[in-house]
C-alpha cells in the first residue's frame, strides 16, 4: 500500500455536474473550463469524459493547454484559449485548430497579421470586452469601430467575464450585462458568451448564447440551494501513527496547541507540500470514517495531525482519512482556511497520486 495522499477523480460526477449546469439554462449551450489542469482534476480525463457527455465547447487559459486539449479530443470540438495569442504563436493555432480570445489591441495587431498572411483561422477568432472587471478584456467604447474593423472577418464569439456572480444580490452584475450588451450589439450575428458558473445561477437574462461553467463542473462554488452538484474529487490521506499526548503536552512547530487532557491523535501523510494549505491550522479538518476530526497545530509540509477523540476505535494505521469529499465538502474546507475551492484544487501538487473513476 502506498503512503501518499491520493485524489481519487469522479469523472462521471463532473460529467453528472455538466449535465445539471445544462440544464439549468433556459437556452444556449454549455461549455466546460479545463484550464489549470481542469482545475486539478486532469485535463486530458475530463475533457474525455465530458466530451463522451456531449460537450463540444472547451475553454483554456494557454495554448500549450489548448493543445493538450485538441490531441485529446480530435478535430471537432471548438477550443478557445482565454489569455489570447501571442505573435508567434500562430503555427500552433492554425496546426491545433484553436480559436484565440482577443482581450486588447496588440492582440487583434496580432490577430489581423495572421488573417492577412495565411488567411481565416479554422477555429475563428473571440473578442473579450472589459465590462467592468478591470482584468482582461478591450474597452467597451471601442466595439463600434472593431465592428467596423472586422467587416469581412467576423469574430466568431463575443465575450465577457462576470466579477461578482456568486453574489446574486450584486448591483454589478446589472451594471455588467448592460455593458456587455453594449458591446455585443455592434454585433448583431454574433454568438455571446458572459456567463460562468455564477451567472448562470444569475437566471436567463445572463445565459447568452454559451455559458462557460468552471468551478462548478467539480462540484464548488455556491450554486442555488438544492441543486445536486457533486464532489469530483476526493483527497484523502493515509493515517501514518496513532498516539496519544498529555495533558499540558503541545503538537506540531510552534507548539500553537496545548492539551488540557489526554487526547489520542493520528499523524497523515499529507502538508503544504502536497497543497493542503498552511492556513488550515488548527481550522480545518478530516474525515475518519464518515467522523469529522479537527486539525490540532501547525499543519507542517508533509504531516498533518488530527484529534481522533471522537473517532478513536476507527483510527488506525493504514486508514485514509479525507479532506476534500463527501464528508469534507471543498467549500467549507476552503472557507476554514481562509481560501476559495479554486485554490485547493488547482494548488494539489504532483506528489498526490490522482485515481480517475469512471
Amino acid at each position: 500500500m502506498s503512503l501518499r495522499p491520493r485524489a481519487r477523480i469522479h469523472l462521471a460526477s463532473i460529467a453528472d455536474n455538466w449535465r445539471t449546469v445544462r440544464a439549468s439554462q433556459t437556452g444556449g449551450m454549455t461549455a466546460a473550463v479545463i484550464k489549470a489542469d481542469a482545475y486539478g482534476h486532469g485535463l486530458e480525463q475530463v475533457a474525455e469524459a465530458l466530451h463522451f457527455a456531449g460537450c463540444d465547447h472547451y475553454f483554456v487559459a494557454h495554448s500549450f493547454e489548448g493543445e493538450l486539449a485538441r490531441n485529446t479530443l480530435g478535430p471537432h470540438p471548438t477550443i478557445y484559449v482565454l489569455n489570447g495569442p501571442d505573435p508567434y504563436e500562430e503555427p500552433l493555432y492554425r496546426q491545433s485548430a484553436l480559436t484565440p480570445i482577443i482581450n486588447s489591441q496588440p492582440q487583434f495587431q496580432t490577430l489581423v497579421t495572421w488573417l492577412q498572411s495565411a488567411g481565416k483561422l479554422h477555429g475563428g477568432y473571440g473578442l473579450h470586452f472589459d465590462s467592468g472587471m478591470n482584468r482582461l478584456g478591450l474597452p467597451i467604447g471601442d466595439a463600434p469601430k472593431l465592428a467596423a474593423a472586422t467587416q469581412g472577418m467576423a469574430p466568431s464569439l463575443i465575450l465577457s467575464h462576470l466579477a461578482c456572480s456568486e453574489t446574486a444580490g450584486n448591483a454589478m452584475n446589472a451594471f455588467q450585462l448592460a455593458e456587455f450588451k453594449t458591446a455585443a450589439g455592434q454585433f448583431p450575428d454574433v454568438p455571446i458568451s458572459l456567463s460562468n458558473s455564477g451567472g448562470v445561477w444569475l437566471g436567463p437574462d445572463y445565459h447568452g448564447d454559451l455559458s462557460r461553467p468552471g468551478i462548478a463542473l467539480y462540484g464548488g462554488g455556491h450554486p442555488p440551494e438544492g441543486l445536486p452538484l457533486k464532489p469530483g474529487m476526493t483527497l484523502e490521506a493515509p493515517i501514518l501513527q496513532v498516539h496519544t499526548a498529555q495533558a499540558g503536552e503541545t503538537v506540531g512547530y510552534d507548539a500553537t496547541h496545548t492539551f488540557q487532557a489526554a487526547t489520542p491523535l493520528v499523524t497523515i501523510a499529507l502538508g503544504y507540500g502536497d497543497g493542503f494549505p498552511r492556513s488550515a491550522s488548527g481550522k480545518g479538518f478530516a474525515s475518519v470514517e464518515g467522523i469529522r476530526c479537527p486539525i490540532v497545530g501547525r499543519v507542517s509540509m508533509d504531516l498533518i495531525t488530527i484529534d481522533v477523540s471522537a473517532a478513536v476505535a476507527l483510527a488506525r494505521p493504514g486508514v485514509f482519512a479525507q479532506f476534500i469529499g463527501p464528508d469534507a465538502p471543498l467549500e467549507e474546507q476552503a472557507a476554514l482556511a481562509g481560501t476559495i475551492g479554486y485554490e485547493l484544487t488547482t494548488g494539489l501538487t504532483p506528489r498526490v497520486t490522482r485515481i480517475f473513476e469512471t
